[in-house]
């Protein structure tokens, strides 16, 4: 079973009074967004903060999960508008960072507005990237994000990122 799966059962359970699932539905998703906002922060206090006020917003809204849909994206979304506030209460205008993980030559990328170039993709390897390398998903749990298979986000995310290759190179010869 994957996490996204896991963390799919833990909030059913939670919904319907299980305590103890709850309490692992919160520890795996304080782990998922430490990665998220490690990856975008540089300072730790911030990312913990941010965790925080995540996991209070988790419980808060919990009722407005729809239980047919996957938990991973709902907490993401979640953690999307936190780092947003955060980023326009320090001041610093909020754009997407490529992790360490992103294929290709990261230099070449450097400066360029990433949601200006996913935007110039197709929708659905626009999204498959976003999920996969900018939200942190697996490919599991972004195919189940997007109800499609894993080995289509898998071509998606790969097509995509040849064809922002290209257009950083058409820019930039």
């Amino acid at each position: 079973m994957s996490e996204g799966e896991e963390l799919d059962l833990l909030m059913r359970a939670a919904r319907g009074g299980d305590a103890a699932a709850y309490r692992r539905l919160l520890e795996l998703a304080a782990g998922r967004l430490r990665a998220y906002f490690a990856r975008r922060l540089p300072e730790r206090a911030d990312a913990e903060d941010l965790v925080q006020e995540c996991l209070i917003a988790m419980h808060e809204r919990r009722e407005s999960h729809d239980p047919k849909r996957p938990v991973a994206p709902w907490i993401y979304a979640i953690a999307r508008y936190k780092l947003v506030d955060h980023f326009r209460r320090s001041g610093r205008r909020a754009t997407s960072e490529l992790d360490d993980n992103f294929p290709g030559d990261e230099e070449t990328f450097a400066g360029q507005e990433i949601e200006t170039l996913l935007g110039r993709l197709p929708a659905s390897q626009a999204e498959a990237i976003r999920l996969t390398r900018l939200e942190g998903y697996s490919s599991i749990d972004a195919a189940a994000a997007t109800g499609s298979g894993v080995s289509a986000v898998k071509v998606r995310v790969h097509r995509g990122l040849a064809r922002l290759r290209r257009i950083v190179a058409e820019k930039n010869p």
